[in-house]
């Protein structure tokens, strides 16, 4: 169960990264709960991977899940810092230079 736990948080960390690109608008009005969700799938990858239960500590799968969580969290952490303080308006570069190639 906690396998399907950490693939559903992984997948809510791309598509808060995927919808930023298709919502660009609407994700500065999430941008607070998205990160929340980085900093709690965080500690809770961080949990995962240094649980001492002794079932799960040869579970390589188990393990995988953990660090890609804790990974993803980092990236979309990061990408929330970029996107809010570095270039506030990366999307607007990306929908032109996407529009321009088929053009």
């Amino acid at each position: 169960m906690q396998r399907v736990m950490m693939t559903m948080l992984i997948v809510m960390h791309i598509v808060f990264f995927l919808s930023y690109f298709i919502h660009s608008g609407i994700i500065f009005l999430t941008i607070y709960f998205w990160l929340i969700f980085c900093i709690v799938t965080f500690l809770i990858g961080v949990h995962y991977h240094f649980s001492n239960d002794p079932s799960l500590s040869k579970n390589i799968t188990y393990r995988l899940l953990a660090i890609f969580l804790t990974s993803f969290s980092v990236f979309n952490f990061l990408f929330i810092l970029y996107v809010t303080f570095v270039n506030p308006f990366l999307y607007m570069n990306t929908k032109q230079s996407i529009f321009s190639i088929f053009n």
